[in-house]
């Protein structure tokens, strides 16, 4: 059967690629004066963002049209930032994050049966997801699962069908869905797992040192792409059911009818 391919290409400047371009550069910072990796920096739902490399690093290129917009950047553990991009172009600049102080509600352990649950869908026979084969960093592909009642969350199962990449750093994004189409990041520190590449089907597990207690309701588990090395793209098992995609950081989220199917292992 001829292998379908479902590619989630997003591009708000195809038809205006010749739009001078303003970089914009410097490095995000904690109050500590170390450096934070893997903040998502970009123009809040305009489709154009990046993230700060290892070193707390980060370089733009920002169209012109966009300069009186605010650049935002944002990770969980910190208070957002945000600053018009025209003020911060010409020299590096340092942005220093405030904590943002995690209130997770306290849990007591006792005797609980664990089990997992898994998105509905229907396997596609053929079928294949890909990501964006420039490695859009930011972009996010995600389940979402209903809880019918408060657990902890201590294990994440993603099925891979191949990673055509040397490696690929994701990290994993916990959101309440009350509203489907804004999703309300969870207090909880992500954790991250490297995918190296592979040429055959697998399943990669994410699991929890500290298991975070979820609320119940409908909640959504995103896989984000933090860090890609060497040309390539990540491949998922394709199923019938629908999904969010957002194409790079900090864009707004696209409803799709397609999308993968992960698994959750949660103590209730």
């Amino acid at each position: 059967m001829k292998c379908l391919l479902f590619f989630l290409l997003f591009s708000l400047f195809a038809a205006n690629a010749q739009e001078h371009k303003t970089e914009i550069n410097g490095v995000v910072k904690d109050a500590k004066g170390k450096p934070v990796a893997f903040v998502n920096v970009g123009v809040m739902g305009k489709g154009f963002g990046g993230m700060s490399d290892e070193t707390g690093k980060f370089c733009l290129f920002v169209p012109d049209s966009l300069l009186d917009d605010q650049l935002t950047i944002s990770h969980i553990a910190y208070k957002k930032y945000s600053s018009r991009l025209r003020e911060l172009a010409g020299s590096p600049v340092t942005v220093v994050l405030e904590d943002s102080l995690l209130v997770l509600p306290e849990v007591s352990i006792s005797p609980m049966k664990g089990k997992w649950i898994s998105n509905k869908g229907i396997r596609v026979p053929g079928g294949v997801m890909a990501t964006d084969s420039i490695g859009s960093l930011g972009e996010e592909i995600g389940i979402s699962v209903k809880l019918d009642k408060d657990g902890l969350l201590e294990q994440i199962r993603l099925p891979i069908f191949r990673c055509g990449y040397d490696s690929v750093l994701v990290r994993i994004n916990l959101y309440h869905l009350s509203d489907e189409m804004n999703p309300e990041l969870l207090p909880v520190q992500p954790i991250y797992q490297t995918i190296r590449k592979m040429e055959k089907k697998e399943k990669v597990l994410f699991t929890y040192d500290t298991p975070p207690l979820i609320p119940a309701g409908n909640i959504r588990v995103g896989f984000e792409i933090v860090r890609v090395y060497g040309k390539g793209k990540l491949f998922f098992p394709l199923y019938s059911t629908s999904s969010l995609h957002r194409s790079v950081s900090l864009d707004t989220y696209k409803k799709a009818p397609f999308g993968i199917k992960a698994s959750v292992y949660v103590r209730q």
